[in-house]
């Protein structure tokens, strides 16, 4: 197997003690002995839960955050080195579940610029990367507009389109769908998707929206700081009561499709949505 992109080699992560008003709280062991690897275009889904871990993690894996002990590494580079931190957050984006925190411009154009600005591109290579950018995540129309005219799921668009104007190999969106409205969340996955598809872009996606994690490529499952569940959709799917256990609402379709083959119908376990369920009917 090729070297990962994102490598993360048995990890533990505990977040400080803080002063609050009622006293010192103790320090929260947040990862434990985590480890997982993330190859070149791949699309997973982290999946578990709030609390479980999954967001530390992903902040892990473009250095927002460093671990406690073990190690990880971007494109080869160690995210606790502090000079390669930049070359690991230009090698991986990331974008928010709410897309106001990283809205900063007045208009739509110049808040895609903003990352590229900052980093000293000329006017030429920014205006080139905007338009790409705008394209690529379909609001070029909306370029002249300001982000707070926008709904939620177009000021979401605009996030990613700022991340991928710096050309990152790889985008993780942490819970960017769970503001949003079922139309919006289904049009910013098939986003992702797209993404995926046309340039080769890894994503990792973490939700604790199973019909999200049902469309990867491979979940990663988490409870308690650990891994508990590792693998390709249909697999995690099959064991249905195991998700149950770990707090994770199961999707009609999946509920459907398991009622289905109780009932003795022939239904594949490759079929986790509406469509793929109805394919295997007309079988």
């Amino acid at each position: 197997m090729n070297t990962p992109l994102i490598d993360v080699q048995g990890i533990t992560y505990t977040y400080p003690a803080q002063n609050t008003s009622k006293g010192q709280t103790h320090p929260v062991a947040a990862l434990q002995d985590v480890s997982l690897q993330v190859q070149a275009g791949e699309y997973v889904a982290l999946l578990g839960h709030n609390g479980s871990g999954k967001s530390t993690l992903a902040r892990h894996c473009n250095a927002l955050l460093i671990p406690t002990s073990g190690r990880v590494l971007v494109a080869g580079r160690d995210s606790s080195d502090l000079a390669q931190q930049r070359a690991i957050r230009d090698t991986v984006g990331m974008i928010f579940q709410n897309p106001d925190n990283q809205l900063i411009a007045t208009v739509v154009e110049d808040d895609v610029a903003w990352a590229l600005a900052v980093r000293g591109f000329s006017r030429a290579m920014i205006a080139e990367r905007v338009e790409e950018a705008l394209a690529a995540v379909g609001i070029s129309a909306m370029r002249e507009l300001p982000p707070q005219r926008l709904s939620g799921g177009q000021r979401q668009r605009v996030a990613i389109a700022g991340v991928l104007a710096l050309r990152p190999r790889c985008i993780i969106a942490d819970e960017a769908t769970a503001q949003l409205d079922p139309l919006s969340r289904a049009e910013i996955t098939a986003l992702l998707h797209d993404l995926n598809r046309r340039y080769g872009l890894t994503i990792i996606q973490v939700t604790h929206f199973l019909e999200e994690a049902a469309l990867a490529e491979r979940v990663v499952v988490m409870e308690q700081g650990r891994i508990v569940m590792e693998g390709p959709p249909a697999q995690i799917f099959a064991d249905i009561e195991r998700l149950r256990q770990l707090k994770l609402a199961i999707p009609e379709p999946v509920e459907l499709a398991q009622r289905l083959r109780n009932a003795g119908l022939p239904i594949s376990r490759e079929a986790l949505t509406v469509e793929a369920i109805a394919r295997e009917i007309a079988r």
